[in-house]
């Protein structure tokens, strides 16, 4: 722990020196008159030099030490990654120890994504029929303006010819009614080609406005696309996967635990360069300096001459931090360089012992002795599966309406907990419903449109009939007929023929309508079914069974509680482990100071509280890194896998264990090995 230096400050030294300074009358200032400008200016200068003489003298002597711990530099940070939800499942999390490659996946959450990328493609294959059905209906207007046109530019080409005739050859009311005629026909084409030109304009803007909201959708889809991406965690480096603990339940993750986005949940250790990471209080800041050579110890590793070295500073932050875990303190954090081939086995999350070279060092503390080395921990299965309510879209909480007592060995297929959530059948219901009506619309819609396509091909004909017509029509001779009546005839063929082009030209579009407004409620009916077929997966999953023969463990919630029936339990959690009975190790700690003393193949007699059984074991991993035990205590230890010698008949995961590590002077016949 660290001890503070209080100082003087600069008005307390001047206040002292004010107070030594002789009066008038040779007391105190006191007791004398006002001082003068020049007493005040000379108190001034005394006071600053003794506090300049204070600091000077004082600075060195105080002891300084430092508190950090052991990084690699090439170590990469397992974050879970962002998600909307919260709190989610680690659906996928590599094995503790596993060694990976770049781009390997290290982790992969629980994520709705696939669903909202199934939900965005059908919108985009909605809005895409929406846009071709609305574009097609405005090419039928603008088809019919057009036809409008043909006919108004037809009647104006009569009206042209009638009322070229002359006035000396036709009656008076003949010729007035000609020209009355050719007027009208004129007004009513200036009308009809503003409408035929609004109409293309409709169209033309409703097609960029469908390629718009079409863009739209392929941007929120690709948006959707990379979040999908951001749901797994790839190593970037060659390292040793270390899982790491969660900040509020204090359990190590695992695959399958709860976690919130931003939790580091592991790390990828490197085998490169290490360093220190120290922080200094606010108060040692000024007994620091970048390039001060210092003094490092490691709590875990004995302490002898060899296990301190020499590290020079590297940076110091400019600003201090906050470190909720050590009180209302603030510490800058201090980068410090270990010396190239120092030899020691250092391993990330060592405690260090730092002490600039400001003072004599202390001498090291007595190695510890051969004594036997107790340590707790508990026995864990290395093969345990999450028993967790399934992801269903918008159902966030979920009842626990019936669980397998603990400890139960529950047999593959046999059912281990039952969830409820009203939502779901009420949605089904509903869901159900609207599918429904959209299968009947479909088949109405489909009856509609066939009529229509009839009646459309009825109304080709008919122009086609219209335009044949007209054509025998003007091939009468001209010497039969008036002139006038025959070019009449071919202004009129020509009009037929024109809009027999532009019936089966809206016939087509027609169809483009109808296919577009089959296609878009068929694309509805597609989504319904997908959020139908959803909510029954979801449904079913209410019920969970064994995949395989199992133990059951209960998980605790937020406050600390197990989970049992009853129990409201939101999406994410998991409320139980179907442990391995066949795989059961003991996951135990020791304390840093102690770890020197505990290696690989170090036989170990286990005791089981409660009960006269006595087991051997072995010591058969030693964790990748030192880590704080909980956050209710956060002593830095290093965990410690033990593998049972005998047969494990009657243990059950969860249970508490004392193991007692054999010293290695008490074997005398593996030294000798």
């Amino acid at each position: 722990m660290k001890h503070a230096t209080v100082a003087l400050s600069g008005v307390a030294l001047l206040a002292l020196a004010g107070a030594a300074l002789p009066g008038p009358d040779g007391g105190g200032a006191a007791a004398s008159a006002p001082a003068t400008k020049a007493d005040a200016t000379t108190a001034t200068t005394a006071a600053t030099t003794i506090a300049t003489t204070t600091a000077t003298t004082s600075a060195p002597r105080r002891p300084v030490l430092l508190t950090g711990e052991v990084e690699a530099l090439d170590s990469q940070t397992i974050t879970v990654p962002p998600s909307n939800s919260a709190p989610l499942t680690l659906r996928n999390f590599v094995a503790e120890g596993t060694h990976v490659k770049p781009g390997d996946v290290v982790l992969r959450i629980e994520t709705d994504g696939a669903a909202n990328i199934d939900r965005l493609e059908t919108e985009l294959e909605q809005a895409r029929a929406r846009a071709e059905k609305e574009t097609a209906t405005l090419e039928v207007a603008a088809v019919e303006a057009e036809k409008a046109l043909v006919t108004a530019q037809a009647a104006l080409a009569k009206a042209k010819v009638e009322a070229a005739l002359p006035k000396t050859q036709i009656s008076v009311l003949d010729y007035d009614r000609h020209q009355a005629a050719l007027g009208s026909t004129t007004r009513d084409l200036a009308i009809k080609r503003d409408a035929d030109a609004s109409a293309r304009e409709a169209v033309a803007r409703r097609r960029e406005d469908g390629k718009l909201e079409v863009q739209k959708l392929r941007i929120n889809l690709a948006f959707q696309l990379a979040q999908l991406a951001q749901s797994e965690v790839r190593a970037t480096r060659d390292g040793v996967v270390v899982h790491g603990y969660s900040p509020w339940m204090g359990q190590r993750f695992e695959e399958g635990s709860s976690a919130w986005p931003g939790n580091a949940a592991g790390t990828v250790l490197g085998n490169g360069e290490m360093a220190v990471t120290a922080w200094a209080l606010e108060a040692d800041r000024p007994y620091l300096s970048e390039g001060q050579s210092v003094s490092l110890r490691f709590d875990a590793l004995p302490a002898t001459a060899t296990a301190a070295v020499t590290g020079k500073v590297k940076s110091i932050t400019s600003a201090p931090e906050a470190r909720a875990s050590w009180g209302l303190g603030r510490y800058f954090r201090i980068k410090i360089a270990l010396p190239h081939g120092h030899g020691l086995p250092l391993v990330a999350g060592m405690s260090a012992l730092v002490e600039p070279y400001a003072a004599k060092a202390s001498p090291p503390a007595p190695a510890p002795g051969n004594e036997a080395l107790t340590v707790e921990g508990e026995i864990a299965s290395r093969g345990a599966l999450p028993v967790s309510p399934p992801s269903i879209p918008h159902i966030w909480q979920y009842k626990l309406a019936q669980i397998a007592p603990e400890g139960t060995m529950v047999e593959a297929g046999q059912q281990i907990a039952q969830f409820e959530s009203n939502d779901v059948t009420t949605r089904l219901i509903a869901q159900q419903g609207t599918l429904n009506e959209k299968l009947r619309a479909l088949d109405k819609l489909k009856l509609d449109q066939t009529e229509a396509d009839r009646a459309g091909e009825l109304a080709v004909a008919e122009a086609h009939s219209n335009a044949d017509k007209a054509d025998r029509k003007a091939t009468m001779p001209k010497e039969l007929i008036r002139r006038v009546d025959y070019d009449k005839l071919v202004i009129e063929r020509g009009e037929k023929n024109q809009l027999a082009k532009l019936a089966l030209t809206q016939h087509q579009a027609q169809m483009r309508a109808r296919h577009a407004e089959r296609a878009g409620l068929q694309a509805e009916i597609a989504q319904q079914q997908t959020q139908i077929a959803a909510l029954a997966k979801g449904q079913a999953a209410l019920k969970v069974v064994a995949p395989r023969r199992g133990l059951v463990v209960y998980r605790t919630g937020f406050d600390g509680q197990k989970f049992s029936a009853g129990s409201q339990v939101w999406v994410g959690l998991t409320v139980a482990t179907l442990a391995d009975p066949e795989r059961l190790y003991i996951a135990a700690n020791v304390p840093e100071a102690q770890s020197s003393r505990v290696r690989v193949g170090q036989a170990a007699r286990v005791t089981i509280p409660g009960s006269n059984q006595t087991l051997n074991a072995r010591v058969v991993g030693l964790g990748r890194a030192f880590h704080g035990k909980s956050t209710a205590q956060p002593t830095i230890v290093r965990d410690v896998e033990l593998q049972f010698d005998g047969a494990t008949s009657g243990l059950k995961p969860g249970a508490a264990v004392q193991a007692v590590l054999v010293a290695d002077a008490a074997r005398p016949a593996e030294r000798k090995r």
